[in-house]
């Protein structure tokens, strides 16, 4: 194609946005309610699958332009395998799938995969990009916190069991801003909240609540209003005051670590969690963005764009005590029991202590019981008073004596060893006063109540504003939520947004490609109940999804829309980098499937068996193969841009995962002792294809010629093919 041709054709046609554009009937109005086009009219022959291809070849038509072909049975099926569930299919899943003649044989497929645990773990870190997921950063081991939180992998297995579940779209959104206040006892809805409290920031709070804003709207709104902190901005479409109003909705919350049963120390296991810790704070506009000139006379009341249509119906909401006081929980109670009787049980010479202190815990907990209960001032309750009284005050004798004994013989140490007696006397003599002490009060009749437990008490009530929040953002008229969401899983299943801008559908982004169709979708989102899996479905059914990748012959599609903005070719693109290291573990049978539970270390990407969905990602902290791959940004992640770096090829040549597996994937083979069978059987395993003649021919000629790690070689130069790491 000369550059002459390519101009003609320019001036012909136009550039495929102001020609696609200027022809468009259906108006592209992001900040009204989503409205449902009338589906366009297909022709019998067209091979149109569903309502997306009749949008999609309408506009093709009008460019001149039409789809592929379906791509062939062998592509179509590692496609679809790699796309839904991140691992290639095995050559026995390959095998059954080809030898499906039913017409619905695709459609069962893709039913399945959308059912399989693993779709919920690839397109789990799909949204973990969206939605920012960070592991903790810090020093000293995690003794100072500096991002995100510990144990913030339950927002992650949250994220992966709400896929899993089809949880609606609406309802997550919910549950991460305001899951405290619509469930505060559902300790596996609260850990939802962990997208907000990944914001944590040790150093600045001002930079916390900023991060919280940008990204919320980001992540549900499409809108980038960063600018409009310090000014109104052309660009952003909100003022400066409403930017703060926003801000105002998230200005009470904090961060807090819940205990989880079975651990009653949150520093080894807990829950991040956000709560309301200050309802009452005030937010104020910042000067020019100048968090040192808060504008104090005029403060700003929390509420939602108005542009966007709707208000905030708050109303404070009343928490149960099990929020209030969390440590006051039965099961932390339980907790706290089995730990004083571990402790007694393998004491020594603190053997009367141990026992005291599990009496006298037990005896309080007892008091807590009949509180709750309702029972405070009946028979019952004044004698469990008396029962923990007299427990505490033997503990504190208990407690006292000890002190005497380790004073006793720290005083003997320092007259042996010529020290300072002198202190150890005096602190002896205090010891024995203190026990003395202890004895006299035991002595006295029982009277009073008891001291009650150190717990801390949070707020028995929260703003309510992150509810409200959450409920006009999934409002079905709401203009923007379900657009927003729909164009991040097409953008993922296409490679690019049908609003090209992902996470800008403001001033400063660019307009759809197909309006009609993006509101179709919304529409269909919603009243499909906000339902995730039925979108994958509605995308991979579609002949869009399924035709071939290949260009063809033709060049009317590289002349008139050389980006294939309209998709009338499938976009092959690069695996994203957690998909090529978990195929380079799957097809090696190396995977280890299990699901959940706390980050690996990133040190450990080239030897841990596990998906790397559950490898650390924070900031500093990703494993280097990852990062090779243009891994995920804490930072910014809507959309990867992929790269071409020398590097990948060196990591998938040389580094010790590709070549240990490869070691570990020959040796399997040993069985198969004719090389032509081995090399048709390892191009099923990793390209999803048998060999055609001249590459069996090669790979014959190599295995001759390679020595005893030809096998090898040959299957670690399959993990170098372009087909292992390309979605086409």
């Amino acid at each position: 194609m000369t550059a002459r041709t390519l101009i003609t054709s320019l001036l012909a046609h136009g550039t495929l946005l102001a020609g696609a554009m200027a022809g468009e009937a259906w108006p592209w109005k992001p900040f009204s309610p989503v409205m449902r086009p009338p589906v366009p009219e297909m022709r019998a022959e067209s091979g149109g699958q569903t309502p997306v291809d009749a949008f999609l070849m309408q506009a093709l038509e009008r460019q001149g332009l039409q789809m592929r072909p379906e791509a062939t049975p062998e592509v179509l099926v590692r496609r679809v395998y790699l796309d839904l569930t991140g691992l290639a299919p095995t050559p026995e899943e390959r095998a059954a799938f080809l030898a499906d003649p039913s017409p619905a044989a695709y459609e069962k497929l893709v039913d399945r995969l959308l059912a399989d645990p693993r779709h919920a773990e690839r397109w789990a870190r799909h949204w973990m990009d969206i939605w920012r997921y960070s592991d903790w950063a810090g020093w000293n081991d995690g003794g100072q916190i500096r991002d995100s939180q510990p144990h913030i992998w339950r927002w992650r297995d949250w994220i992966v069991e709400s896929l899993a579940a089809d949880k609606g779209y609406d309802a997550m959104v919910t549950d991460m801003l305001a899951a405290d206040e619509r469930a505060p006892e559902d300790p596996q809805a609260l850990r939802a909240t962990g997208f907000l409290a990944r914001n944590y920031k040790l150093l600045s709070r001002e930079q916390w609540l900023e991060d919280t804003v940008n990204h919320t709207t980001r992540a549900f709104l499409g809108l980038t209003v960063g600018c409009a902190k310090c000014h109104d901005h052309k660009k952003d479409p909100i003022p400066q005051t409403e930017y703060y109003a926003i801000r105002a909705i998230f200005e009470p919350h904090q961060v807090r670590q819940d205990q989880v049963p079975g651990e009653v120390d949150t520093v080894k296991a807990g829950l991040a969690r956000v709560y309301d810790a200050d309802p009452a704070v005030p937010t104020f506009l910042f000067v020019r963005g100048d968090e040192r000139k808060p504008d104090k006379d005029h403060p700003i009341t929390a509420a939602a764009p108005a542009f966007l249509g709707g208000s905030l119906e708050i109303s404070p909401v009343s928490l149960p005590p099990a929020a209030v006081t969390p440590q006051k929980r039965e099961f932390v109670r339980q907790a706290l029991e089995s730990a004083s009787e571990k402790a007694f049980k393998e004491a020594k010479d603190d053997a009367p202590l141990a026992l005291a202190k599990e009496r006298a815990l037990e005896a309080v907990l007892a008091v807590e019981r009949l509180e709750e209960a309702g029972k405070k001032g009946t028979p019952e309750y004044q004698e469990a008073q008396k029962t923990a009284v007299a427990a505490q005050r033997e503990e504190a004798v208990q407690t006292a004596l000890r002190k005497v004994i380790t004073a006793t013989s720290a005083k003997a140490a320092a007259e042996e060893k010529k020290g300072d007696v002198a202190a150890a006397d005096k602190a002896l003599t205090e010891a024995r006063d203190a026990l003395n002490a202890a004895l006299a009060t035991a002595a006295t009749p029982v009277t009073g109540e008891c001291t009650p437990r150190a717990v801390t008490v949070y707020p028995a009530q929260s703003t309510g504003r992150r509810l409200a929040f959450a409920r006009w953002l999934t409002r079905k008229d709401h203009p923007l939520t379900a657009r927003v969401a729909v164009n991040y899983l097409w953008s993922r299943h296409f490679g690019a947004g049908l609003v090209p801008t992902v996470s800008d559908f403001g001033p400063g982004g660019r307009p759809p490609v197909n309006p009609a169709l993006l509101d179709w979708l919304a529409a269909d989102f919603m009243e499909h109940g906000w339902s995730l899996r039925h979108l994958h479905r509605t995308l991979c059914l579609s002949a869009a999804y399924r035709q071939s990748s290949m260009p063809g012959t033709d060049t009317a599609g590289p002349l008139r829309d050389p980006d294939n903005t309209r998709l009338w070719h499938f976009p092959a693109r690069r695996l994203e980098a957690e998909a090529v290291r978990d195929n380079i573990l799957y097809l090696t049978n190396g995977l280890d499937s299990t699901r959940g539970g706390p980050e690996i270390d990133e040190k450990q990407a080239l030897t841990s068996p596990r998906r790397s969905l559950y490898l650390r990602c924070a900031p500093e902290k990703q494993a280097e193969f990852i990062q090779v791959f243009d891994g995920p940004s804490v930072v910014d992640c809507y959309e990867r841009k992929p790269s071409v770096m020398p590097q990948q090829a060196l990591a998938m040549l040389n580094s010790s995962l590709t070549r240990t597996r490869a070691g570990a994937a020959a040796a399997a083979w040993q069985a198969v002792t004719d090389d032509a069978e081995f090399v048709k059987e390892i191009f099923v395993r990793f390209l999803t294809r048998e060999p055609q003649a001249e590459e069996t021919a090669l790979c014959l000629d190599f295995l001759k010629a390679g020595g005893s790690r030809s096998r090898e070689n040959l299957i670690l130069t399959l993990l170098n093919h372009h087909e292992f790491v390309t979605l086409r």
